[in-house]
């Protein structure tokens, strides 16, 4: 197998670059002949480079990185038309999304995936011009991740629920948004929405239990307007996965929704702030439409 590899010498702390060469050194070991190798100086750089390496028709794209960088890497696929199967090596602080292709945070047995050359399709969602695969998070959620992404110095197992007291001590809101899917309709103040391709967010926080990537549907979560009080009792449920049968918690699935607020919202995308007072988006699921090597 001739691949590209594209790394994020950032991700975790460092791990990218501090990895790089072990990482290519033991895809070689496993036949995974490595022809280029780039290394990103931002997100946009990533998916670029991904964009470019794909025009080389190799017969993977191989990123190293974490969830921003699997992030990234799905946009520039995506807007490169598709092309050769992406791979991910998970160096990152929560590996959300590796953790549905069963191999969480251990780059070693990323690699032997990849070895085996066998490919799969999964859905991808896309939001306004953007795309995503793992979770895109609106409100306290989304305020959650900007506070952690301010904070990548503390230990990966802690930085989330650190930046989720963080924020919830500096500010609290629940707008009100209105909310249109299938057939159905909702107006109601919220703490945070939650649209799920995966099932995990911040390495542990268990969203959306039965969500699939490659089931055609979007788990959404619609958390109402909780106190400070409410969301610190309502976290221990998120951690267990057990919040579904929370009073204060809508959840459905849909192939698309649309959410308006007449106050700018925040909103990241598999832990990538995306806006930072958004008032409308226009979400849909794209079944099977992103080729992985995994």
């Amino acid at each position: 197998m001739h691949a590209a590899l594209v790394i994020n010498p950032a991700a975790g702390r460092g791990a990218g670059r501090r990895l790089a060469t072990a990482i290519a050194d033991y895809l070689a070991e496993l036949g995974v002949h490595i022809h280029a190798q780039d290394f990103s100086h931002s997100g946009d750089d990533l998916a670029l480079q991904v964009h470019g390496r794909l025009a080389a028709a190799p017969d993977a794209v191989i990123v190293v990185g974490g969830d921003g960088s699997v992030h990234e890497a799905v946009n520039g696929w995506m807007q490169a038309g598709g092309g050769a199967p992406l791979a991910f090596v998970p160096v990152g602080t929560g590996n959300d999304f590796t953790k549905m292709l069963g191999y969480a945070s251990d780059w070693r047995a990323a690699c032997r995936h990849i070895a085996q050359a066998r490919t799969r399709t999964v859905d991808v969602a896309r939001c306004n011009d953007f795309y995503f695969v793992n979770n895109l998070g609106i409100g306290f959620d989304a305020r959650v991740a900007m506070t952690a992404n301010r904070m990548q110095w503390l230990h990966s197992q802690i930085v989330y629920g650190v930046a989720m007291i963080k924020t919830l001590a500096l500010s609290h809101d629940t707008p009100t948004v209105r909310l249109w899917h299938d057939d159905e309709t909702m107006e109601t103040a919220i703490t945070l929405i939650a649209v799920n391709n995966g099932r995990v967010e911040g390495g542990a926080f268990m969203l959306a239990p039965q969500a699939q990537i490659d089931d055609g549907l979007l788990d959404v979560v619609v958390a109402g307007g909780l106190s400070r009080l409410g969301i610190l009792r309502l976290v221990p449920q998120v951690l267990r996965g057990s919040h579904i049968d929370h009073p204060a918690v809508t959840m459905f699935r849909t192939g698309q929704l649309v959410i308006e607020s007449d106050t700018g919202l925040p909103v990241h995308a598999d832990g990538e702030i995306r806006y930072t007072d958004a008032r409308r988006l226009e979400i849909e699921i794209l079944p099977h439409r992103l080729t992985l090597m995994a």
